[in-house]
């Protein structure tokens, strides 16, 4: 198990935590899966680990990505990227609670 731990240590090292979206971010996730699977009781078979450490290494790589490239720089909001983070980050997030609880 230490060659897939070491596997799952490099996909975290590409994969940072978040700081702006803590309780939120996809990092932050994946290492509490990381440690569920890894963990002596109840842990994952050799084979499942495998196959997630897999699919991680994929998304990590950009794997997709890569293969079907987007056409549009905007989403369907019509936002950009930078504009999507920025309106997911924590801090508006806990602007706009404050400014429905001021509205209330």
């Amino acid at each position: 198990m230490s060659a897939q731990y070491q596997r799952f240590l490099k996909v975290l090292e590409k994969w940072p935590a978040e700081k702006s979206k803590v309780g939120r971010d996809l990092g932050e996730q994946i290492r509490k899966q990381v440690t569920k699977l890894t963990s002596l009781e109840g842990g994952a078979t050799d084979k499942e680990l495998d196959r997630q450490i897999n699919s991680l290494e994929r998304l990590s790589n950009n794997v997709y990505a890569k293969k079907y490239p987007r056409t549009f720089e905007s989403t369907a909001t019509g936002l950009t990227a930078a504009q999507c983070s920025q309106v997911l980050s924590s801090e508006f997030l806990q602007y706009l609670n404050e400014d429905s609880k001021k509205k209330k």
